[in-house]
């Protein structure tokens, strides 16, 4: 079963995205923010990282740039629809950006 890490604050969020990706055979983990984000990935193994850019506590670019150094792939789900934003996340070596809502 592949693993995904879902990066997000917003509880509604991942209570929804948990619950599709378990129905569509994934098996998810969560983490409020980027300190969490990165310590989960220290511990356990993942085969995809979903990651909001506005965390409570830091960035989704850092968590990113943590993921790319372990060579993950990682998908931005956010409400920044701003080109500046969409630029930033896609050179830090995100493999798409999805705006919010979804």
């Amino acid at each position: 079963m592949q693993r995904i890490l879902l990066v997000e604050d917003d509880s509604s969020i991942v209570r929804s995205l948990t619950a599709f990706l378990a129905e569509e055979g994934f098996s998810a983990a969560s983490a409020p923010g980027e300190r969490r984000a990165r310590e989960l990935l220290c511990e356990e193994s993942f085969d995809l990282l979903l990651v909001d850019i506005s965390l409570a506590d830091g960035s989704g670019f850092g968590v990113c740039a943590a993921a790319k150094e372990r060579g993950l792939p990682v998908i931005f789900l956010t409400a920044k629809a701003q080109a500046e934003d969409r630029i930033q996340g896609l050179e830090l070596g995100a493999d798409d950006y999805v705006t919010k809502p979804f």
